[in-house]
């Protein structure tokens, strides 16, 4: 355990090392035929990626609503402090590493999606690449800002009376404005919440033998009946009320069963201490070798996955320990807060401080 950081659960450390290898591997084979490595619908490739399709994201969030509760906005000295330093953590990397993609994606031929210089203003204003997570989650806490001062979180029923209007407003009406990735935050603040009450009323939901029995075995049924569902309508066109009701029970129970199944791997702990530095870099090093391959003109499939999935998740690890010591480097392309000095002090988390 790091000096001066609060005691972290291995559990959750382990999930966050297993949600950024789902993350890369998704990312690596692309969500559609047009981008990653432009896995045909019909390949069994497709098939993975969409098994997980409604389990990384909330996975992901889900910790980072978990990681908050162990040091939320009113252990601060105010709400200004807490939020600057998300404003740090969050976009001082969305600005210069978002730049550094877009003219990677222009400079470098082979690359999907190259867009013309004109246009870079539209990256900071809309969602760009996997850089939108970024952008909502800034806007997530500012809500949970506004939500502790008014108490909200302190009871388990207020807790989930606010969960369920989150899950209700992104259920039932989704829209479209995506200024500033808008129309993701109802997605990011509904399992943010539920990984907040993971972490706040954890002895209530994991430790009360009789209550903790039939939540598992509830969350269990769920999430064999909503995956059932789900894998049932692969490549179907669905209504997006459906695919976001979906999305919360399928995603939901997976991070309530993986919390409470206790599971704990020290290579995945490892990994996830790295998980904000490969989340922002990863697309670099899955970058490289596709456009090696196609050089190359090899098109076996399992090798350009495997080779992308380790490339994507070492080089931002080897890029973290190269620059986390420079002090101006380690603050504008991960964030750090701009005291640290030592690369080891650094690998956290977009949601800690």
């Amino acid at each position: 355990m790091k000096t001066g950081q609060v005691n972290k659960d291995l559990t959750i450390e382990t999930l966050r090392g297993l949600a950024i290898i789902l993350m890369v591997l998704g990312h690596v084979i692309g969500s559609g035929a047009d981008n990653g490595l432009k896995v045909a619908d019909t390949s069994i490739w497709r098939y993975i990626y969409y098994m997980f399709q409604y389990m990384r994201m909330p996975l992901f969030t889900v910790i980072s609503g978990f990681v908050y509760a162990y040091k939320p906005v009113y252990k601060f000295n105010s709400n200004s402090k807490f939020l600057f330093g998300k404003v740090n953590r969050l976009l001082i990397p969305l600005v210069v590493v978002a730049t550094m993609f877009y003219f990677l994606q222009y400079i470098i031929p082979g690359t999907n999606h190259r867009h013309n210089l004109d246009d870079i203003w539209r990256i900071y204003v809309y969602p760009y690449a996997h850089f939108w997570f970024l952008q909502g989650m800034m806007i997530v806490f500012i809500i949970i800002t506004v939500l502790e001062n008014f108490k909200v979180f302190n009871t388990l029923k207020s807790t989930m009376i606010c969960l369920a209007i989150s899950l209700l407003i992104f259920v039932l009406f989704p829209y479209k404005v995506n200024y500033f990735s808008l129309n993701r935050v109802p997605f990011l603040l509904t399992f943010f919440i539920l990984g907040l009450s993971f972490k706040r009323f954890y002895d209530v939901i994991f430790k009360t033998d009789e209550i903790k029995k039939q939540i598992i075995n509830v969350a269990a049924v769920i999430f064999v009946c909503s995956l059932s569902c789900q894998l049932y309508y692969f490549n179907t066109e669905l209504d997006t009320r459906i695919v976001n009701l979906l999305t919360f029970a399928v995603g939901s129970t997976t991070c309530l069963l993986m919390i409470n199944a206790g599971y704990q791997n020290s290579k995945l702990i490892w990994l996830g201490d790295y998980s904000y530095s490969i989340y922002l870099f990863h697309i670099f090093g899955a970058v490289a070798p596709r456009v090696l391959f196609a050089k190359l003109s090899i098109s076996n499939m399992p090798l350009q996955i495997l080779v992308g999935l380790i490339t994507g998740l070492s080089f931002p690890v080897l890029l973290r320990l190269l620059c986390g010591s420079n002090k101006i480097l380690s603050v504008l392309l991960f964030g750090d807060k701009f005291r640290v000095t030592q690369a080891h002090k650094t690998n956290q988390p977009a949601y800690t401080q």
